[in-house]
């Protein structure tokens, strides 16, 4: 239903003395620096944003280099075990068998090598004559039993072998070190005399 026009208008007036005026006055200045404060206030927080994101960032990584060669160790050896089942379910026999043979080897290996460290030398801290004994004993038995695996695995193909000593180091018996060649350490002690002397 459409409404009807009003009859009449009344204006209300407010008047303000001095008083109030410089109090309103002083209201719209705390407005406008509210205004600037908050404008601080969130580049404070983004600046606080990102020296927390630096900071998770610096303890990422430090814990990186402190703990990531353990953990990616960890992974690479729950992996490495994982791959093994699969390759044993679809390759059951031999080479599979001797591959962790050679393992188990490349592993004392590096434990006797380990315990030789820290028993037989005379100026480490750790140095106990018993315990060099023991350490070299056990490296007389690993020896026989590297070579014992060497004439048991000598039989099977190049293939095999490969497959059986890949990634293991000096348990192959085809190992060789990567050193440069005479030749190579003589063009680079001369490569390096030509740019010191010009």
């Amino acid at each position: 239903m459409p409404r009807r026009r009003p009859d009449q208008v009344i204006e209300h007036r407010i008047s303000l003395s001095d008083f109030e005026r410089s109090k309103i006055t002083r209201v719209e200045q705390i407005a406008a620096a509210n205004v600037g404060l908050d404008a601080v206030t969130n580049l404070a927080m983004a600046a606080g944003t990102a020296l927390a994101g630096g900071g998770a960032f610096l303890a990422a990584y430090v814990l990186m280099k402190w703990k990531g060669p353990e953990i990616i160790a960890d992974v690479t050896n729950f992996t490495n075990s994982a791959l093994d089942s699969v390759v044993d379910a679809i390759l059951p026999g031999t080479p599979i068998e001797y591959r962790r043979q050679a393992q188990e080897l490349a592993r004392r290996r590096g434990e006797i090598n380990r315990e030789i460290n820290a028993y037989c030398t005379f100026a480490a801290d750790s140095y106990d004559q018993a315990k060099c004994s023991q350490a070299q004993d056990a490296k007389d038995q690993y020896f026989k039993d590297l070579k014992a695996f060497r004439i048991l695995v000598s039989q099977e193909n190049q293939s095999v072998k490969d497959l059986i000593y890949a990634g293991l180091g000096d348990i192959n018996p085809d190992f060789v070190e990567d050193e440069p060649s005479a030749g190579t350490k003589a063009s680079a002690v001369a490569a390096a005399l030509k740019a010191a002397l010009f």
